[in-house]
């Protein structure tokens, strides 16, 4: 009798101690997708909080920025390196160039085989041959490095014509910096101007061009070559 009392005891708190762990995974089996959903959204509210933060930031220093200096700023750039291939443009202002300074351009011509594209940088290489004074040529040939759109003389051979005159080829090539396909995220912070960007804005704000404003000529690059004069 003894026993089966000490069984009966056991055998009452064994059925309480199933039930409650019968009650306690059923409950985490429907609690679970809640408890996970809660530690889901309050991970969401914390980005969240962190983004707005970071808006916040941005649109203060946006605030900050001059608008109108941005934007002299960067039409001025895209005139020394264009956005886009523009054949015309550079030979147009080096042929506007020469008549300043009375110099004849007996031939241009484009090589579409030095057409080369490296990431956004993308360059166009083409001869030109002129003819005058030997110090107009010698100031020609200086005034390039300063004049935009951004060119590059690759090589030059100069060849005598009488006592001050002079005949010249140049290989020249221009560049052209395509623009970004796409923008930073909304919140990704803003790439500022570094003093070395800086530095080099002032360096290149002495370029000028030959041309007047109203020239805009804008002739995309073909599969056939029409820039042989």
């Amino acid at each position: 009798m003894i026993k089966t009392e000490g069984v009966g005891k056991y055998k009452n708190f064994l059925i309480k101690f199933l039930l409650i762990v019968i009650i306690m995974f059923s409950g985490w089996i429907f609690l679970r997708p809640k408890i996970t959903d809660i530690f889901q959204m309050r991970k969401n509210l914390k980005e969240e909080k962190e983004k707005l933060t970071k808006l916040t930031q941005k649109e203060a220093l946006l605030e900050s920025l001059d608008e109108y200096e941005l934007t002299t700023k960067t039409q001025f750039l895209l005139k020394i390196l264009p956005s886009q291939k523009d054949v015309l443009l550079p030979l147009a202002t080096l042929r506007s160039l020469a008549d300043q300074l009375n110099l004849r351009v007996s031939s241009i011509q484009v090589n579409l085989s030095e057409i080369n594209s490296s990431n956004q940088l993308s360059s166009i290489g083409f001869s030109l041959k002129i003819e005058g004074d030997r110090e107009s040529i010698k100031e020609f040939i200086g005034k390039i490095r300063v004049t935009y759109p951004l060119m590059k003389i690759e090589d030059l051979n100069f060849s005598l014509k009488g006592v001050s005159e002079s005949e010249t080829t140049l290989k020249i090539k221009t560049f052209f910096l395509s623009l970004p396909k796409e923008i930073g995220k909304i919140e990704d912070p803003l790439s500022l101007i570094t003093p070395v960007e800086e530095k080099v804005y002032q360096e290149v704000s002495i370029f000028s061009s030959p041309l007047r404003e109203e020239f805009a000529p804008s002739v995309p690059v073909g599969k056939e070559n029409p820039f042989v004069l």
